[in-house]
């Protein structure tokens, strides 16, 4: 597929503000792929990288107890999948949720970056609703573990900031227009950007 046929969007997501159900939406309405957890299993098949291992791995930084002179499955995993990103990144078009898409990508092909947040009220709300977890303060004590965890991990293989405007071409509010009205935004700027109907 020619370069300026495919449409790549990256989607980098604060807990609870709905990045993944967008990105799959989007992806849905463009007719095109989505990845998130699944390049998992496509990265460890690629590699020969045990699946079991590999997925209590994912996006996450190694430890600062990881010695600097051998690879971690941290680092083997990250490597792995950016080889398959940018693999997938000649032959189609696709959206992916995580894995420092945008940084991977940034010099190998077109895309839009995008990054998703909320409030954390609104967050706390959705993670209750849809992962049934009983109290508020144990969905804040998630969202803080989760999005802790998925900041150390970008900026430790990037050199953004994670959630900042220097890596990302739009930063969006998801509770302004909710989760179906994103994906109209989403779908609007992608089609401009990309030049298709």
């Amino acid at each position: 597929m020619s370069e300026e046929k495919r449409v790549i969007i990256t989607i980098g997501r604060e807990y609870g503000s709905g990045g993944h159900e967008i990105g799959q939406k989007l992806a849905d309405r463009l007719g095109i792929n989505f990845y998130d957890r699944s390049l998992i299993e496509l990265t460890a098949a690629r590699s020969g990288l045990n699946p079991n291992v590999v997925s209590s791995s994912d996006e996450k930084a190694p430890s600062l107890f990881s010695s600097p002179y051998s690879p971690t499955i941290s680092d083997q995993l990250f490597y792995a999948q950016c080889d398959l990103l940018q693999t997938l990144a000649d032959n189609e078009s696709f959206v992916v949720v995580g894995r420092c898409g945008n940084a991977v990508l940034r010099e190998r092909a077109k895309t839009l970056d995008v990054f998703i947040f909320a409030p954390l009220d609104v967050r706390i709300k959705r993670v209750m609703d849809l992962y049934m977890v009983p109290t508020a303060e144990k969905a804040k004590k998630e969202i803080q573990k989760i999005d802790k965890a998925r900041r150390t991990y970008y900026q430790y293989y990037t050199e953004y900031n994670w959630g900042q405007r220097d890596g990302h071409d739009l930063i969006i509010n998801s509770s302004l227009c909710g989760i179906d009205g994103t994906v109209d935004v989403l779908e609007r700027t992608a089609k401009v950007f990309f030049g298709i109907d």
